[in-house]
């Protein structure tokens, strides 16, 4: 128990910020692999899906990566999202995200 005390105290007084943001953005490539995913769980086009860059910058989203589908003749745009162990797809008549 006096180990963990100390390594607790050690770590207070080095100044250890535990509340700094560690997770990034995603990248072109964590972007690809959703796609991927997304296109395998619905057999909709990856050439038909790109990026949500306004939810993948936001902090608030980290550890999720954002992916928009355009549906034909330009009638709106479905809004999925995917993590290390989900595909989800917004349902807005809900509110909420369900998963895939």
């Amino acid at each position: 128990m006096k180990k963990y005390a100390f390594v607790t105290a050690l770590l207070l007084l080095a100044g250890c910020d535990i509340t700094t943001e560690t997770r990034l953005p995603p990248t072109a490539k964590d972007i690809e692999m959703c796609q991927q995913r997304i296109a395998v769980k619905t057999n909709y086009i990856v050439t038909a899906m790109s990026d949500n860059s306004v939810d993948n910058k936001s902090k608030d989203n980290r550890g999720w990566v954002y992916v928009n589908y355009q549906k034909d003749n330009n009638r709106g745009y479905l809004k999925f999202r995917c993590n290390v162990n989900y595909v989800e797809v917004w349902a807005a008549g809900a509110a909420m995200w369900t998963g895939l």
